[in-house]
């Protein structure tokens, strides 16, 4: 999730959320820690036992790669 949805999400009910910000409080309170699997300046990633799911609509990413490979492999012929 990025920081930017992250605001978007919290809009009217929480401060604004900035990298530096969660950093601190990263170190601060350790249920964070429990709940936040990964984050850098881009976002971050909650923890769960989900696996990624392609959005609605989009193919898996091994389908796009085969999908690519097979257009590469037309081209060069």
């Amino acid at each position: 999730m990025t920081w930017r949805a992250i605001n978007s999400a919290l809009r009217g009910k929480a401060p604004k959320v900035t990298y530096s910000a969660f950093s601190a409080r990263w170190e601060k309170e350790p249920i964070l820690k429990q709940l936040v699997d990964r984050f850098d300046g881009n976002g971050l990633q909650v923890k769960t036992a989900a696996k990624d799911q392609p959005e609605q609509g989009q193919k898996k990413t091994n389908a796009m790669g085969k999908m690519a490979k097979r257009a590469t492999d037309k081209a060069f012929k």
